[in-house]
């Protein structure tokens, strides 16, 4: 975990790969380096930050170590038990925080945080962070979805759910598994949560999408079903989206598109063979979600993207303090203004987002936003499939009676999820 060499920030800079494991050079002074493993993406974002930081502390140095992101969570179940992880896992998901909780590899911070701490964020950042009372890392970023619309096409934002016709949404989902995620605020203009909350607002492992609002839904998914929400794996989103209408040929109908910030790039640069991109305000507009069939607002998942504290492995200690440093100064109002600035990191930080309200995208995402943090519980992990699988079927009309389907799919989630709790 720790070496002794005084270093300039670097992918990889100090290591030798032998097989597929890494190891560390040789150490040069006696000065403690902290082990940060991320993902390309992170590190290209973060690595000017940590090095300004690194710079500033004469008596630590800092190593980025790329790891995969789709696979560093195993990784770091193999390494940790080794003595092999790193201090601090950064760009992580919040919903990995109860997954790796559960199999031993990161620490509480609860002591290394000021009571105040939460007012230096949006509304559910920190929450997000948290798992069975301790918090576990700090933000460093948000995701979530939101109304796109072409004000071309749809000058007027919409005020309910039911004045969109069929053919003019765009929402891309799997043929077999959906993508609760993207549907999540239509479920939600039914109040059915995808678990019930306590007392103090947390989640619990208990499935709150069941009963009379869950069949409710059901019922609704399967009225509107692809016509309304268009074919599963649809190619054709962006296009639809940009292109004017032809009625003729059924394309471009497309005026309203659930999506992320992560679309953005392509709306406004255009692809393929599609019309040339659209500029926010004159061309797309980023609205919040409208109320549902009865009048409830919608609610999205708010994604944190944060940074984790390592537990130690065997005969090795995580430098607690160093990295806890480290990681108050990621989630500070100038670290993160910076990621914002140079790479359209929607921050964390109220005060940085604040600043990056200049930027009408960002301006428009945190605007649009009613968030709730997802979920990040081991239960979490096991939902998403069983979930999805009976959404489909739904909107597809493969379940004649929507209402029983639904309730069947909670039932073997609430099953499923109470082996894994």
């Amino acid at each position: 975990m720790k070496t002794t060499a005084k270093r300039v920030v670097g992918i990889l800079a100090a290591l030798t790969v032998v097989g597929s494991g890494i190891t560390l050079a040789t150490p040069a002074s006696a000065v403690s380096t902290l082990i940060v493993w991320a993902d390309k993406g992170t590190i290209d974002t973060i690595q000017a930050q940590v090095k300004k930081w690194d710079d500033a502390n004469a008596d630590y140095s800092v190593s980025l170590v790329q790891k995969d992101f789709g696979t560093v969570r195993d990784a770091l179940k193999v390494a940790v038990p080794k003595g092999q992880g790193p201090d601090i896992l950064a760009g992580a998901a919040h919903d990995w925080i109860g997954n790796l909780v559960a199999s031993n590899v990161l620490l509480p911070i609860d002591s290394q945080l000021p009571s105040n701490f939460k007012d230096d964020f949006v509304p559910g950042a920190l929450q997000a962070m948290k798992y069975n009372g301790h918090y576990y890392g700090v933000p460093g970023w948000t995701e979530n979805i939101a109304m796109l619309r072409n004000v071309k096409k749809a000058p007027k934002p919409l005020k309910s759910v039911n004045d969109i016709k069929d053919g003019e949404l765009g929402i891309n989902y799997s043929a077999t598994t959906s993508d609760p995620y993207h549907f999540y605020p239509f479920q939600t203009m039914f109040d059915a949560p995808v678990f019930k909350t306590d007392s103090k607002g947390d989640w619990t492992n208990t499935v709150g999408m069941g009963g009379t609002n869950g069949g409710n839904f059901a019922k609704w998914l399967k009225l509107k079903g692809t016509k309304f929400f268009g074919p599963p794996a649809n190619a054709n989103i962006l296009c639809d989206f940009l292109n004017p209408v032809n009625k003729a040929k059924k394309t471009g109908m497309v005026k309203y598109w659930v999506t992320g910030a992560w679309n953005i790039n392509a709306i406004e640069a255009g692809a393929g063979n599609c019309k040339k991109g659209l500029e926010i305000g004159t061309g797309y507009a980023i609205d919040p979600f409208p109320t549902g069939p009865t009048g409830l607002k919608a609610k999205q998942f708010l994604g944190i993207r944060g940074y984790l504290m390592v537990a130690s492995g065997p005969g090795n200690t995580t430098n607690v303090p160093a990295a806890s440093l480290l990681m108050r100064y990621m989630s500070s109002e100038t670290a993160q203004f910076s990621l914002y600035d140079n790479y359209n990191k929607t921050p964390a930080n109220a005060a940085a987002l604040n600043r990056a309200k200049d930027n009408p995208v960002i301006a428009g995402f945190a605007d649009a936003a009613n968030t709730v943090p997802m979920p990040n519980s081991p239960a979490m992990d096991a939902t998403w499939v069983i979930w999805g699988k009976a959404q489909t079927r739904i909107i597809q009309g493969k379940e004649a009676k929507p209402d029983v389907a639904w309730a069947n799919m909670v039932k073997a989630l609430q099953k499923t999820i109470d082996k894994v709790k």
